[in-house]
């Protein structure tokens, strides 16, 4: 599927935007308007370390790296910790692209163990957009292969 990429007019043809600068500045501001005392955007957030950034594209990239605090079973990340960083992934996503949306609905697949004090990468994207108001969202989250791939749908707020 084609993520969703902002393109603008320049000289009666279209370019892409600067991604990267123009998503993380939406990000900034969307998140200090709406999202500034969420658990992952204060300080110490509930997973230190997690980096977000936009590639050109407009898809989301993410990196962290979990301890003994958010473990669950013996050396590895408790399920609902990633549940939450996919979840923060999707709404700091949408907010890139200008759009702040709550949490409709979020389904996700465990395939393999997230470890601790190992680093996992994340990428999420917008997959779809209805009457624009609800958005479908992807995170493919992973340790060297693909550990979890999560859908969410999230409803627009006026």
């Amino acid at each position: 599927m084609r993520p969703l990429i902002l393109e603008k007019v320049v000289n009666n043809s279209y370019v892409h935007a600067k991604a990267c600068n123009e998503y993380e500045c939406r990000l900034k501001k969307l998140r200090a308007a709406h999202h500034s005392e969420c658990v992952f955007n204060r300080k110490p957030s509930i997973v230190p370390g997690l980096q977000f950034s936009f590639d050109d594209a407009g898809v989301l990239h993410g990196t962290f790296s979990c301890n003994g605090y958010q473990q669950g079973y013996d050396q590895m990340v408790h399920g609902g910790v990633i549940a939450a960083v996919i979840d923060a992934s999707m709404a700091q996503c949408l907010m890139g692209h200008g759009i702040v949306g709550y949490t409709a609905d979020l389904s996700i697949k465990y395939r393999k163990p997230v470890k601790i004090h190992t680093v996992s990468t994340l990428v999420t994207s917008i997959a779809e957009v209805k009457c624009n108001l609800l958005y479908t969202l992807n995170c493919i989250i992973s340790q060297e292969e693909i550990c979890v791939k999560a859908n969410g749908k999230f409803f627009k707020v006026k």
